[in-house]
């Protein structure tokens, strides 16, 4: 068991450090919802982008197997975790989160917002997907949102044993591709626009979906690898708060910035 410290302050808050000596801070049974891209163990650096990327801190790998244990123990009972991942890391991920007292439910496939450009371009599928395991501490049921209409009419009758059909879905695929859908990462346009060059800056309108299917308002959101910001300014977005940890010092930055931006045009 952990005892809630009083060195930090635990809701709305980000803090340049490494993710798993701010866990070590939070209580057991703390966050309502757990939102994250933890490195993959795999150096990423971009050379052919025009704007090439740093390799991240921390992406030659965390202790996934702990990172996974200390994610079940914060988070509260009947709640929901999203955890990105990668097709070469999904099963190593997928065995920590089992073995750490996850019900493994779903692999979500959600489109980026661009295509895939480096690596073997000629002999390789080009990646357009980011892939996220869905999990589950006990059970919880999906919000009701506003977030996708169904395509037939809503119906006032039953008809062979079914329930009439209603205005929003309730359900969701476990593919996102398509208009109707979010993407889950910004484009190279929209990331020169904005100035923040970061290998995978998520989309506030793809994870703001997420957090309405899976959380209540005033409930707390957890990403301990927060990037340039986008779990926050969602969170925020939707009226939840939000705990983080970004161990780069330049997206930490960025971060601050996007969120005082926020304040500034409310």
């Amino acid at each position: 068991m952990r005892e809630e410290t009083e060195c930090l302050d635990l809701r709305n808050q980000i803090y340049c450090m490494d993710c798993m000596e701010l866990m070590a801070h939070i209580p057991d049974n703390f966050v309502s919802l757990i939102l994250t891209d933890p490195p993959y163990g795999i150096a990423y650096q971009n050379h052919f982008a025009r704007q090439p990327h740093e390799i991240l801190d921390g992406d030659q790998g965390i202790d996934y197997e702990r990172f996974a244990w200390e994610s079940y123990r914060i988070l509260r009972d009947n709640s929901h975790a999203y955890f990105f991942t990668r097709f070469d890391c999904y099963s190593f991920h997928y065995d920590c989160l089992r073995k750490a007292g996850f019900t493994v439910k779903n692999c979500l496939v959600v489109e980026k917002g661009t295509l895939g450009g480096i690596g073997d371009l000629k002999g390789s599928y080009a990646n357009n997907s980011e892939w996220i395991i869905f999990c589950q501490k006990g059970r919880r049921l999906f919000q009701q949102t506003q977030l996708l209409e169904n395509r037939k009419k809503e119906g006032t009758q039953f008809h062979k044993g079914r329930e009439p059909s209603k205005k929003y879905k309730t359900r969701f695929p476990a593919c996102w591709f398509g208009e109707e859908y979010p993407k889950a990462t910004y484009n190279a346009t929209w990331q020169k626009k904005h100035g923040i060059y970061h290998p995978t800056v998520k989309n506030v309108e793809f994870l703001s979906w997420l957090i309405q299917i899976s959380s209540t308002r005033k409930e707390l959101v957890f990403d301990g690898f927060m990037g340039t910001g986008s779990t926050a300014l969602a969170a925020l977005a939707n009226g939840r708060d939000y705990l983080g940890a970004e161990i780069n010092e330049a997206y930490f930055k960025i971060t601050q910035k996007r969120i005082k931006e926020v304040f500034s045009n409310v």
